[in-house]
């Protein structure tokens, strides 16, 4: 029996599982909200589900640390489907950043004031976090859509990452400018939820079929 493990075919498990992550966090995250009577998705932001205050915290504080664990099988199928050295360390890492900045949002809770490390408080550390997977997605998303990292010669994969890339940038944007008293803060942070999940969805499902059937 030939020892060690096939990683490119493991690598197309792999990023299956990465197809999963926003599908799960969406039913995880609907869940959440359901179970928290006079929430408002439109008003909050999806991290406010965490608040200890609220029913069931845990369910999207849980959401987030899965979505950043499984979001890690594209790196790998990145990682073994180019041959190109920069793509091969430049996105592996873009992604474990981006997941592991997922996982640490899920465990600091926002707005909490509870001093962690060096004079900063869950709340700040969730904000650093949150921060971290913006940039890292939107650094992803720039790739595939400039660079060809992602989608090799796909002209398609070129255009969409385009299109979700320019759609993230006007939300966040409009996000940061956004007077609070407008009451959409919520509404506007799902929607580069949303465009950065279809994305990771849309990406993880194209190099899966691409492995394989052999690159």
């Amino acid at each position: 029996m030939r020892a060690g493990v096939n990683l490119p075919g493991f690598s197309i498990w792999t990023s299956w599982v990465a197809v999963a992550a926003p599908v799960v966090f969406l039913v995880a995250g609907t869940a959440a909200t359901i179970a928290a009577p006079g929430f408002s998705s439109i008003e909050s932001p999806i991290s406010a589900l965490a608040d200890p205050t609220r029913p069931y915290p845990w369910i999207i504080s849980t959401a987030f640390i899965a979505y950043g664990l499984m979001v890690q099988g594209l790196g790998l199928t990145l990682y073994v489907s180019t041959n190109r050295l920069f793509a091969k360390v430049m996105l592996p890492a873009l992604i474990l950043l981006y997941g592991s900045g997922g996982v640490a949002a899920g465990i600091f809770v926002t707005g909490g004031a509870k001093i962690v490390v060096f004079g900063f408080s869950e709340g700040d550390l969730h904000g650093v976090a949150a921060w971290i997977t913006l940039f890292a997605i939107m650094m992803l998303m720039a790739l595939g859509a400039f660079a060809q990292t992602l989608g090799d010669e796909s002209a398609v994969m070129r255009k969409v990452s385009l299109a979700l890339f320019i759609l993230t940038a006007i939300a966040v944007r409009a996000f940061l400018i956004m007077p609070a008293e407008l009451g959409l803060r919520g509404l506007v942070q799902r929607t580069f939820f949303g465009t950065t999940m279809v994305w990771v969805f849309i990406s993880s499902m194209h190099v899966a079929k691409r492995q394989r059937h052999g690159g």
